[in-house]
């Protein structure tokens, strides 16, 4: 009788572990990289990787495959897919479920192609929705630059010299008014390491200043110290050539990265 219940026991085990396989035929399997953890693309030495990423704490990845070592079958790895690039890292650095563990030691070289067509799948997904949040991205600042005349491409503020103490502080803008620009203040917030305001300025720019051009203004010794580690613009004012006078608020919204700015000047030109 034991043997009888053994045996059905290990039926019952054995039709588990092949359904829960079959389940995630096509799945990538998630897992947890163990600290310090290190992924590579290709071999340096013998069976050891060429480190690429190091894994801090215990962070999630993929699995879609596995393969040995040539030059050494004790040594295997998993093949990763880790923040939208394929590597490979050691099993023994993977914390990973017995049952995933034989699914992915399993694969017939017809499966993994499955499973490589699966993660061809995942990243054409991954790179049309990220595609969609540039292009989304775009047109809100697009409009918004229209709606308020301006665009700021970066603002920041710099040590004047290791010699004397003073900061300044330079701006990058385009006009994407319809009018030129005769003057521009902006009132500036020199904010120091703890995030306390250190003193309010306010600079004047001369154009003109084109539509659609831009345009840079480097001010030196705005601050007569060193401690100004960063800071804000709250306002914008803005004369135009006809003699109308414009003033924005929270300018700060208005700056973007250096990339959306130039994927941005390169989207209005495809839309021309």
């Amino acid at each position: 009788m034991k043997t009888n219940r053994y045996f059905i026991l290990s039926i019952l085990l054995f039709f588990q572990i092949t359904n829960t396989i079959a389940q995630k035929k096509y799945d990538l399997i998630t897992a947890y990289g163990n600290e310090d953890a290190t992924l590579g693309q290709y071999f340096q030495f013998g069976c050891e990787l060429k480190i690429m990423e190091i894994l801090k704490g215990k962070q999630k990845i993929q699995l879609y495959g596995y393969q040995k070592c040539k030059k050494d079958n004790n040594t295997d790895f998993y093949k990763v897919y880790y923040l939208g690039q394929t590597y490979l890292i050691n099993t023994k650095k993977v914390n990973i479920k017995p049952d995933e563990e034989l699914f992915l030691k399993s694969l017939d070289s017809s499966e993994t192609e499955i499973m490589e067509n699966k993660l061809l799948e995942i990243t054409k997904k991954e790179s049309v929705e990220s595609q969609q949040k540039i292009d989304n991205l775009v047109k809100k600042y697009n409009a918004k630059g229209k709606e308020k005349g301006i665009l700021i491409k970066n603002s920041n503020v710099f040590d004047q010299s290791e010699y004397t103490e003073g900061t300044g502080f330079k701006i990058q803008f385009l006009n994407m008014s319809k009018k030129t620009i005769k003057y521009i203040w902006f009132t500036v917030k020199g904010i120091n390491s703890v995030n306390d305001v250190v003193s309010s300025k306010t600079l004047k720019g001369i154009g003109p200043i084109n539509p659609n051009s831009e345009s840079e203004y480097s001010y030196d010794y705005v601050w007569l110290t060193d401690i100004v580690a960063k800071c804000k613009l709250p306002i914008i004012k803005i004369q135009y050539m006809d003699g109308t006078f414009k003033t924005i608020q929270n300018a700060d919204d208005l700056e973007i990265s250096n990339e959306l700015y130039d994927y941005m000047f390169k989207f209005e030109k495809d839309d021309e």
